[in-house]
């Protein structure tokens, strides 16, 4: 799969980067983040889609033994336009929840040949433009509370972005049997609808699934039976007949396999 050739390109230039020697003993934590353009998230809430929808990347992030004011991180990004940096090719460390915009806490080289990797320093001119001292090891101990968002001239408010998380995510603490699984299943994804595009496309939408862990992807069933699965909250089907009606709902998986209920259904029609 694509995401896996980004995933593996992306841990290889991590491995070979000089800069990553220093981290000796693995003491710091591995951080992700795999971008999407479906993750971003526009001005106005009524579009679905902010960012750019072939748009895809991964990003890893790790501190440095012994310099807590040192992250370094490798960022690979495919499927959006790419331009030189002075021409508008731009990558940044936001702060914000995922749904939420917020505001830049440190600057990363623009991917103008596809991926970028550097170590940047607190103090350094222009890297970390809040000027906030310990920001590096708040971005570390609580990487839920940011994301990485790549942009470009196509799309100056962000072509891809994804929230940055624990490479394993914690489980709970284990119980006296050693069980670590929480058991808890993901909330049911809400307002499902569909967008009919022609004939033979359509797009569905939901809000996305809440859960005590991380919610992994979701299974969209069409007129029964399981269909497709989407990483985010939105599904493409371009394998339609004309004057057809579809039944479309969607399942939740959190990421120790746990599933949802199924939303409430969706019937479409194409012309």
């Amino acid at each position: 799969m694509k995401r896996m050739t980004l995933r593996t390109c992306a841990l290889s230039a991590l491995c070979a980067s000089a800069s990553f020697g220093a981290m000796a003993g693995h003491t710091n934590e591995l951080l992700e983040a795999t971008l999407d353009g479906r993750e971003e998230v526009g001005s106005d809430p009524t579009t679905r889609l902010a960012g750019d929808p072939d748009g895809k990347g991964e990003a890893y992030v790790s501190g440095i033994d012994g310099d807590p004011t040192t992250l370094c991180y490798v960022l690979t990004v495919e499927k959006i336009d790419l331009v030189p940096v002075g021409e508008g090719m731009a990558a940044h460390i936001h702060e914000g929840l995922r749904d939420s915009n917020g505001p830049v806490v440190a600057a990363l080289a623009g991917p103008e040949d596809g991926n970028a990797a550097d170590c940047l320093t607190e103090g350094e001119t222009g890297k970390f433009p809040t000027g906030e001292a310990g920001i590096v090891q708040r971005i570390l101990n609580n990487p839920e509370q940011f994301y990485i968002n790549v942009h470009n001239p196509d799309f100056p408010d962000g072509a891809i972005r994804g929230q940055l998380a624990n490479q394993i995510h914690e489980h709970t603490h284990d119980d006296d049997d050693g069980d670590m699984m929480s058991g808890d299943a993901p909330t049911v994804p809400m307002n499902l609808t569909a967008q009919v595009y022609s004939s033979s496309a359509l797009e569905l939408f939901w809000d996305r699934s809440t859960d005590n862990g991380v919610v992994s992807s979701y299974d969209v069933y069409r007129d029964g039976q399981a269909y497709g699965n989407a990483d985010g909250n939105s599904f493409f089907d371009d394998n339609l007949m004309s004057g057809t009606s579809y039944e479309y709902y969607v399942v939740a998986i959190d990421n120790e396999a746990n599933e949802s209920a199924a939303s409430a259904s969706v019937t479409v029609s194409t012309p």
